[in-house]
């Protein structure tokens, strides 16, 4: 039996693990603010997956110490400078911690769907947990495929012990499948797939960070903007422009463009598409729309393809979300304008990608640089295309939109029976 323990409760509600706050409980996090001034670091999440809650004073061996990370894991670890004493191992009971010394019990991280992990976080924890004399805790994240094997190296140059156990749950993965498989909205049907369409691409923006704005301009320098499907929002006071003051700021778009002439046009665009701005596909308020959920077909059966613009681009570390496993629920081949080897982390997953169809040599592209020059290169060739070749080019991959459409479905529903599996194989390690 899995047992996850907690060190209090408040009547019949298990208060989260390493939760700062001792005489009390806010479920309202403007409310938690409030009192004390910062985000939280943990709130209650994922307890569906918790089948069986204890007090650790009830258990002695075993155990799962559930930490359930809310928001970045830099605040839950105390890196950021202002978040120090909110380090999440300075809040454990000093029982509960004597447990843990003892192997009795593993701390478990639950950050399901995050996946934005530097190396820098993973060693300062690393660095924590000698602190504290702890010789392992596990860390569940999204997808992430490059941190792990990062510490991983750092711990064998340093002739160390690995401490944290990054495990990859693909929680957005089945999240996105369980909207399909639960109905959570609506989806393209096979009989459509013949359909012809309006525009050739999809393109959603919600948070424009630099890269996304440099996608937007290159839209806008080739005449693709209004003339296909493309979210964005530049407006100031909603969360969702992450820009400077003035634009993008140089350092990234040097980063994505190079020093060129190019990359000085696209920074020139920003109050024009100020100005152009908020475009909007599907709903009117993009500050509400985010994760799994907001499914609907329309702008899918419209375009022949999306351009995927993943949270990532010019970083080093190389994650995904759920944004790359909208499409294949819609029955939409994509480009993915992310990290590199995204392509080959969704083929590991069993899914299929569309070279010869689109070329996909970008996915193996480290520089930002030249990464954007060939996914540039590429969507211009699509666009290029008449309305009959797009279309055929378009059924020339209906087998594979389908097969992925199907493993979509799959993966949803075994959403909880894949989550639970973590569980169980970190319990069997303990017993």
């Amino acid at each position: 039996m899995l047992k996850f323990v907690y060190d209090r409760k408040i009547d019949d509600f298990f208060v989260p693990n390493c939760y700062p706050i001792k005489d009390n409980f806010y479920d309202d996090i403007s409310s938690y603010i409030k009192e004390t001034g910062k985000e939280p670091i943990v709130h209650p999440l994922f307890r569906d997956l918790q089948n069986e809650k204890f007090l650790i004073d009830d258990v002695e061996k075993d155990f799962i110490y559930p930490v359930e990370q809310f928001g970045a894991i830099d605040k839950l670890i105390g890196e950021e400078k202002e978040y120090k004493e909110y380090c999440f191992l300075n809040h454990i009971r000093k029982s509960s911690l004597d447990k843990i010394k003892n192997n009795n019990g593993r701390i478990v991280v639950l950050s399901f769907e995050e996946s934005r992990i530097e190396l820098h976080s993973i060693i300062f924890l690393h660095k924590k947990l000698d602190e504290y004399n702890i010789d392992k805790i596990y860390y569940i994240t999204g997808n992430n495929w490059s941190t792990y094997d990062n510490y991983k190296s750092w711990c064998e140059n340093k002739g160390l012990e690995i401490k944290v156990v990054m495990i990859n749950s693909n929680e957005q993965l089945y999240l996105k499948g369980q909207d399909l498989y639960k109905n959570h909205g609506t989806f393209v049907n096979a009989d459509e797939l013949d359909n012809k369409r309006e525009k050739r691409f999809l393109c959603f923006n919600r948070r424009i960070r630099p890269h996304r704005y440099a996608m937007i301009a290159m839209f806008h320098h080739n005449n693709l903007l209004k003339n296909n499907l493309v979210s964005y929002s530049l407006e100031r006071g909603k969360d969702l422009n992450h820009l400077g003051q003035n634009g993008p700021d140089l350092h990234t778009m040097t980063t994505i463009m190079g020093k060129t002439i190019l990359r000085d046009s696209y920074m020139s665009y920003y109050n024009e598409l100020v100005e152009l701005s908020p475009m909007t596909i599907d709903y009117e308020n993009l500050t509400n729309i985010m994760g799994p959920g907001h499914e609907n077909k329309e702008p899918y059966s419209k375009t022949y393809f999306s351009i995927v613009t993943e949270t990532p681009f010019p970083e080093r570390n190389y994650f995904s979300s759920e944004k790359i496993f909208r499409p294949m629920i819609q029955y939409h081949p994509f480009i993915v304008y992310g990290s590199p080897f995204t392509l080959k982390s969704l083929r590991e997953l069993g899914f299929k990608t569309f070279s010869p169809f689109i070329d996909e040599s970008y996915d193996e592209t480290i520089s930002p640089f030249r990464r954007m020059q060939k996914i540039t290169k590429e969507i211009k060739r699509l666009c290029s295309m008449s309305d009959t070749e797009m279309h055929k080019w378009f059924l020339s991959m209906k087998d594979i939109l389908i097969y992925n459409r199907n493993l979509m479905y799959k993966y949803g529903k075994k959403y909880e029976e894949s989550q639970m599996k973590i569980f169980k194989d970190i319990n069997d390690e303990l017993s």
